[in-house]
């Protein structure tokens, strides 16, 4: 008899086209700079103020949803979100200048986080007890190849018509992608299917009923008093200011010190493609080695990265730079969720979640601005790169202090 497939892979499925239209969709902001700020007349300070607002805006809002998705069904969260973010999308073609661009801003930021990496890793977390790293790497790997994938298809429709119709491709697919998903292969928890979550032990039989699993760990307001969440928030905080500033800046950087602009595309490509699957490789990592050597990866690849970018006269450090920069960003979305329930456990996970979400998408909102100021200040980035290999070696320790304070708050 045929072995069936353990329902949870589909859920990963699901996560990976969420990922996609719902963030990936939301990432190719980039290209609309150009055309919109010639079009209206705007400076490129003032149009892409509009990302730092569904930025802050999303985050301040993040521990709301950790709260809401443990009192609410995500399906229903997430049908609610995804269709006012679509809209948002499509309401930015309608702009006639740039107030227009910061209200549509603020709508957007109210209902990005409905299909976000939170409420994806929530819904792993779960349906998967052991390969849980391995899920949430290919799940999040989507919001990658939804970019890749929009892309050339969006700088197309704006070349043969204009951007205001490639906002509205972007929102209609968007909705068109992520409402059928989520209806049809978005299931709450295995207890509702009469499952338990996957591990090892129930690959020969996860079809019986079993009751709901009582939920371990500790809660926020406990989880706070512990060195251990201090010295993940400074760690996260790190990882993702260090992921923001980089991926702003690499390319006018080695543009800067006198690459053309084919090379530092095709560095920040290739940066693009290792973070798409080395968050398959860390989620691997992370579930084969432990959070220990993770974590000190992660760490070593921060330190890494911008060492090579010091070093970017050489013609082969670009591309190093492109690599290891590629996985340190992996710990943007991937080790948070490990790391908590490790820790802290699955009691309040989504409140935990939340609140260190928000501070790492601050870290990453006010990142890019002040890399941006130090080049403008100091007239090159070579300062920022030594504040970047600095802030690496902090996350190195920080997360080696993580693992060593960890180990007795769940024993």
């Amino acid at each position: 008899m045929k072995k069936k497939v353990f329902y949870g892979w589909y859920i990963v499925v699901a996560s990976v086209l969420i990922a996609a239209a719902g963030i990936g969709f939301h990432n190719t902001a980039s290209i609309f700079i150009r055309p919109v700020t010639e079009d209206l007349g705007l400076s490129r300070g003032e149009f892409t103020f509009f990302r730092t607002i569904v930025i802050l805006v999303g985050a301040a809002l993040l521990p709301f949803y950790g709260k809401l998705a443990a009192r609410f069904p995500i399906r229903r969260i997430m049908i609610i979100g995804t269709v006012m973010s679509g809209l948002s999308l499509i309401g930015y073609s309608f702009a006639a200048n740039i107030w227009y661009f910061y209200f549509i801003a603020v709508i957007n930021g109210m209902f990005m986080n409905a299909a976000h990496f939170m409420m994806i890793a929530i819904l792993i977390n779960r349906w998967f007890e052991d390969k849980r790293g391995l899920a949430l790497g290919i799940a999040f790997a989507g919001s990658g190849i939804g970019a890749a994938v929009m892309v050339p298809m969006v700088s197309g429709i704006i070349d043969v018509l204009d951007w205001r119709w490639g906002f509205r491709f972007s929102g209609m697919a968007s909705i068109l992608i992520l409402v059928p998903t989520i209806l049809l292969l978005i299931k709450e928890k295995p207890e509702d299917m009469g499952l338990t979550p996957y591990k090892k032990a129930n690959e020969k039989d996860t079809t019986q009923p079993v009751d709901a699993h009582s939920l371990k760990g500790i809660t926020l307001p406990q989880a706070r008093k512990t060195p251990t969440f201090w010295f993940l928030t400074i760690a996260l905080l790190l990882i993702a200011m260090a992921s923001a500033a980089p991926t702003a800046h690499t390319a006018p950087y080695l543009g800067d010190i006198g690459y053309p602009t084919a090379v530092y595309s095709a560095v920040f490509s290739l940066a693009m493609l290792v973070l798409t699957v080395g968050k398959i490789f860390m989620g691997y990592v992370f579930d084969k080695f432990g959070t220990f050597v993770g974590g000190v990866s992660l760490g070593i690849f921060f330190i890494l990265a911008p060492i090579f970018a010091l070093l970017a006269l050489n013609p082969v450090m670009p591309w190093l730079h492109g690599v290891f920069f590629g996985l340190a960003s992996t710990g943007f979305s991937v080790p948070i969720n490990i790391f908590i329930l490790k820790y802290f456990g699955e009691k309040d996970f989504t409140s935990i979640l939340g609140i260190l979400s928000m501070i790492m998408a601050f870290g990453a909102a006010f990142a890019a601005p002040a890399m941006g100021i130090s080049f403008d200040i100091l007239g090159n980035y070579i300062p920022a790169w030594w504040v970047l290999l600095g802030a690496g070696m902090v996350i190195t320790l920080c997360l080696i202090g993580v693992n060593i304070t960890g180990k007795k708050i769940l024993n």
